[in-house]
This record gives C-alpha cells, sequence and structure tokens, in this order.
C-alpha cells in the first residue's frame, strides 16, 4: 500500500518529468456550446483567496494541514485571463460580483455536486435567475472541488485526503521535500439560461494539472509560511487558472449566421 509520505515522492517525481500524477476521468466530452456573436458572458468567481497546505510524514503525527488566507484578487484573476479569449472569440466579457445567492448556493452546487454529470436541480434557479438580472447570455463560473470522485473520478489522488479542496499545495519528506506541488482542486462551469433556469453547457476541473511550486527555498519552519513566500505561487496558480480557461473554452463557440 502507498503511504502518504510515498505518495508525495511520487508526486515530485512525476511533476519533475512533466507528467500527471493521476489520470485523468473518463467523462464523455460535453456538447459544443454556441452563442450568437458579440453574447453577453458573465464571469463569476466563487472561490475563496485560501491556500490549503498538506504536508504528508513518514510519521502521521508529523503530518499536517493549514489553511492561508492570501489578499490575491481572484476575480480579477479570473476576469484577466477570461477577458483577451472572449473578446478573441467574438464574445463580450462581463465582470460580475457575487450575489449573496450564489454564495449560499455554493455548498450544493459545487462542493457537494457531481458536476461530471449536471448542474443540480437545485442550482438551476439561483444560477438561472443571476444571469437574467445581470441580462448575459451565459456565465462563466469559478468554485471550489474537492478531491473525491464526484469531481475528479478516476483521476482523484487517492493518497491525499478527500477533504482538500480549491488552491492546495502538497509537501512532503524523501524525494519530495525540495519542492511542494501545487494542485487546483477548482470546476470551472460554462452556464447557459433556460426556460427551467440555467443548465450546464461545459466543465473543466482543474485538478488532473499538478504544478511544482517553481524557486521555492525551504523556510525554517514548513508549518509557518510568510505571505511573501506564498506570494510566490500566485503567477502558477494563475497560469494553472489560464490552461483550465483554455480547456473551457474549446467548447465554446460562436453560432454561425444562416
Amino acid at each position: 500500500m502507498t503511504t502518504t509520505a510515498g505518495w508525495a515522492g511520487v508526486l515530485g517525481l512525476a511533476v519533475l518529468l512533466g507528467l500527471p500524477a493521476a489520470p485523468a476521468g473518463a467523462e464523455s466530452e460535453p456538447a459544443i456550446v454556441e452563442l450568437p456573436a458579440g453574447a453577453h458572458i458573465g464571469i463569476v468567481n466563487l472561490l475563496d483567496p485560501e491556500i490549503t497546505h498538506f504536508h504528508a510524514a513518514k510519521v502521521l503525527q508529523d503530518s499536517f494541514l493549514k489553511t492561508y488566507t492570501v489578499d490575491w484578487p481572484v476575480a480579477a484573476m479570473l476576469t484577466q485571463v477570461l477577458q483577451a479569449h472572449l473578446t478573441q472569440l467574438g464574445f463580450a466579457p462581463v465582470a460580475l460580483e457575487t450575489s449573496a445567492a450564489l454564495r449560499d448556493a455554493r455548498e450544493a452546487c459545487f462542493l457537494n455536486a457531481s458536476l461530471a454529470k449536471s448542474l443540480p436541480k437545485e442550482c438551476r434557479l439561483p444560477f438561472g435567475q443571476f444571469t437574467t438580472a445581470n441580462h448575459v447570455d451565459a456565465l462563466i463560473v469559478l468554485g471550489p472541488g474537492l478531491n473525491d470522485a464526484a469531481h475528479a473520478a478516476g483521476g482523484r489522488h487517492k493518497e491525499l485526503p478527500e477533504y482538500l479542496r480549491g488552491w492546495c499545495l502538497v509537501s512532503g519528506e524523501g524525494a519530495a521535500a525540495a519542492a511542494p506541488s501545487l494542485l487546483n482542486l477548482t470546476e470551472l462551469l460554462l452556464l447557459r439560461p433556460t426556460e427551467k433556469g440555467a443548465e450546464l453547457g461545459a466543465r473543466q476541473w482543474g485538478g488532473n494539472e499538478v504544478q511544482a511550486w517553481i524557486g521555492f527555498t525551504a523556510p525554517k519552519d514548513l508549518k509557518v509560511l510568510e505571505a511573501a513566500q506564498l506570494d510566490q505561487t500566485r503567477p502558477l496558480y494563475a497560469a494553472m487558472l489560464s490552461r483550465q480557461v483554455d480547456g473551457l473554452l474549446t467548447h465554446l463557440h460562436q453560432a454561425t449566421a444562416h
């Protein structure tokens, strides 16, 4: 049986070789979403500005989990990545403030949802109403996911806790001690309105990618990462988010005029 420390060593090697640490889940490709030229696409962020650090040690008592709040403008990071892409595709991006109703729905509609299947029924109304109220033709929403089968399918990192969520970094002993690895356990959804509320047009799970913390210098106490050191990972997470956006937008096309 692979231990958490053993997994961390494998993870470090996988990153070094430029290989994914876990296979992507076998999911059917979503249908292409077609929108008319100039369609307004809302951009919404439901991901908290947090980094969760999980350290896997050979001795279980030496393992630990700690979540840091960072001052990164995640909504602005998402908007910046999407604006150029959507404009190039012929659409009009619209950055939107998250509503209280969507924040309240995050647990059911992201963390507890099996989004590989569809948007849960109880989520269609709040997202549909938000789309209508903001006069947009579709929504792109970033939210947290979990390291479980409902989100990652066969690509779940089985030797890591299922409760890991959002942006994470994983460190370990031995071969993986030199540089922690970054995980992007988030869901990026493309939602479109229907008469019955919003429906899921496409999704891009970020958790299949593993990124080495480039330029990492081990602190005196690994349990205490300073804000300045965590800031080194911001462009790495931004790059992961950019690739996640690229994957989602392969499913978004401009409707052909007849």
